[in-house]
């Protein structure tokens, strides 16, 4: 013999709404968290690219005072250059 069905009171149903809007919720903000974390890994390789490059002009240009004043460090803030022995 077969059951009945039943319906569940106004408030249940309600509360199970609420649930599912609020688990709706929190999917779309993974969604947009990862979304988020793509940007942010571009922001990061644009970083990095620029970075090596940085070095890169970093070492050409103190190859190039090496070769024109030698070995020896440089003071920005007074502009004086101290060889090295």
């Amino acid at each position: 013999m077969a059951k009945e069905s039943t319906k569940f009171q106004e408030e249940e149903v309600n509360s199970l709404k609420e649930i599912q809007l609020e688990m709706d919720q929190v999917i779309v903000g993974f969604g947009q968290v990862a979304i988020n974390r793509e940007s942010l890994n571009d922001q990061e390789n644009h970083l990095k690219t620029q970075l090596s490059q940085l070095k890169t002009k970093e070492q050409t240009l103190a190859q190039t005072l090496t070769n024109k004043y030698g070995k020896g460090t440089f003071d920005l803030e007074n502009n004086e250059f101290i060889p090295v022995d």
